[in-house]
């Protein structure tokens, strides 16, 4: 309902000059005029009170939630965490993964191993029968043979009829703009682009700044914040109801002198997260990466992954994660 903006075909009494005069007022969202006293409104629309009242319970019937009773459904237990095939990593998620149904973040400065990490969690996940990964490319940084030779490294070696199927487990679709991201997940929430016989385990979207930053130059923050409200929402709903893990990069940025953004939440190097303050508390965990040093006569890299912040991690506790050509280890 917050999300949802106001427009002329929700009922018939919400015309085109009734809504222009909503947004006058700045009541552009059905929340907003939702929670306005209703002589207010009269007011504003110079519409009869029995109409505001007949147009408020219609948008509560449509947006709000009903209350049900809980006993007319069957218990079911939780779904177990999907391992993201790093056993330290799974250590430091606790309980062995990913929870489904919650909204991770991937976080850090370009070149610190965000992608191959993502890429190494969807592998994994399409390594069990029936289960599918969804890879949103905003980058053209998908490498299906990066996801072959992940999967050959399995100490478990896959045949080439298995390697064929978890390979086509893997969807990817490359968006461009941010009102076709927040599109195809509304999409993915109502079951759509799920072929028969699997289930949506993981979704990852790599990366979101190369979207919003196409309004790097806008006079006016009002259309990204609202496309970055209705991509949380529906994000949310999608983790939510079809217990779907979530996986987000992001960039972390430097903090440079003259920074008009007020006060904003670091992490330990001194960088903060791209997207800005509003997005600062969208994920529910939000994982830190960076580079860690070499080790002579090694050809893998060693990166750090931090908990930055989380809802039910220590903020603080790191690993250090093996990177090769391979995936994570």
């Amino acid at each position: 309902m917050a999300a949802t903006q106001l427009t002329a075909d929700l009922h018939p009494l919400l015309t085109e000059y009734v809504i222009k005069k909503l947004q006058k007022n700045r009541l552009t969202t059905v929340y907003s005029f939702v929670k306005v006293e209703a002589e207010q409104l009269l007011k504003i629309t110079n519409l009869p009170a029995e109409s505001i009242v007949l147009v408020k319970n219609h948008l509560i019937d449509q947006f709000a939630g009903r209350c049900q009773n809980a006993q007319s459904y069957p218990w079911q237990p939780a779904p177990s965490p999907l391992s993201t095939g790093v056993p330290s990593l799974d250590a430091l998620l606790q309980g062995g993964g990913l929870l489904p149904g919650h909204i991770y973040e991937l976080c850090g400065e370009s070149g610190t191993g965000k992608t191959l990490l993502s890429l190494t969690m969807a592998s994994n996940v399409v390594k069990q029968p029936g289960s599918m990964a969804y890879f949103i490319d905003t980058k053209c940084d998908f490498s299906g043979r990066k996801v072959q030779q992940i999967l050959d490294s399995d100490d478990r070696k896959l045949s080439e009829q298995e390697l064929g199927h978890a390979m086509a487990r893997v969807r990817v679709e490359r968006i461009f703009s941010p009102d076709l991201l927040v599109q195809t997940v509304e999409e993915l929430a109502a079951g759509r682009y799920v072929d028969e016989g699997t289930n949506l385990k993981l979704l990852i979207i790599d990366s979101l700044p190369s979207l919003w930053y196409l309004y790097q130059d806008a006079q006016s923050s009002v259309e990204p914040l609202g496309l970055l409200t209705k991509l949380i929402c529906s994000l949310r709903k999608l983790a939510a109801q079809r217990a779907v893990a979530v996986v987000l990069i992001n960039l972390t940025v430097r903090v440079v002198e003259g920074m008009t953004e007020g006060k904003r939440k670091l992490c330990p190097n001194g960088n903060y997260s791209a997207l800005g303050r509003y997005w600062e508390s969208a994920p529910g965990t939000r994982l830190l990466l960076e580079r860690h040093e070499h080790h002579a006569g090694s050809s893998a890299r060693y990166h750090t992954v931090q908990v930055w912040k989380s809802n039910y991690l220590r903020s603080g506790e790191r690993v250090i994660v093996r990177m090769t050509e391979s995936g994570d280890r």
